[in-house]
């Protein structure tokens, strides 16, 4: 596990990733790699990407093309790029509103704060604009978590499960995925799950 921390060290300028794991793990978390499956049981966290989220689940629409979200596409001036961001942050936005009826569902509309994603057009200033896009991220992080949780490896795949570290210590990516995105070619599932005495995180790096 050791080797596992440093790795992050040296790939997060500001740890910040290490950080929330030393605070997950002092609060009685512990990490899995999801090599073994989603978890059964206690306070487990993962590691996951919201990008992988966006272009792995079906649900969220980016079926023909990649999100432009915290990606600037070579033909869009640096002068216009604040106000393409904010509209495809938007466009983003009303794709996570459709997941309220989704398996599982995310409910944008049950905290103050990410209803404010719903009222609210995304702003244009940096600062304003990074708050959001942190709130976004997390939701899509919790989506996944649930995600992960209820359809194991029929929905996701792991990405890093070649790594030869003991089972639960590998260094990988909770991953989303359509059928033709998979690396074994076919979708698979979890049986005997049963439900877990505390939430499932999965982590983020971004």
């Amino acid at each position: 596990m050791e080797g596992e921390r440093e790795q992050y060290q040296q790939s997060s300028p500001r740890q910040a990733g290490v950080l929330l794991w030393e605070r997950l793990e002092e609060s009685g978390w512990s990490y899995d790699d999801g090599r073994g499956g989603p978890p059964t049981g206690g306070r487990v966290f993962s590691e996951c990407f919201p990008y992988t989220t966006l272009v792995g689940a079906a649900e969220l629409g980016y079926d023909q093309e990649r999100p432009t979200y915290k990606r600037r596409p070579a033909r869009v001036a640096t002068a216009q790029w604040r106000a393409v961001r904010a509209a495809e942050c938007d466009r983003l936005i009303r794709h996570m509103a459709g997941l309220a009826t989704a398996d599982p569902p995310l409910l944008l509309s049950s905290h103050p704060v990410s209803r404010q994603l719903l009222s609210e057009p995304s702003p244009q200033k940096a600062a304003d604009y990074k708050r959001r896009e942190d709130l976004i991220d997390a939701l899509l992080c919790a989506w996944t978590a649930a995600l992960w949780y209820w359809h194991g490896l029929a929905r996701c795949q792991v990405l890093g499960v070649d790594s030869s570290l003991p089972p639960g210590q590998a260094p990988t990516i909770i991953a989303p995925a359509r059928l033709e995105q998979r690396r074994d070619g076919e979708t698979r599932s979890i049986e005997g799950k049963q439900p877990l005495d505390g939430p499932s995180p999965v982590a983020s790096r971004h």
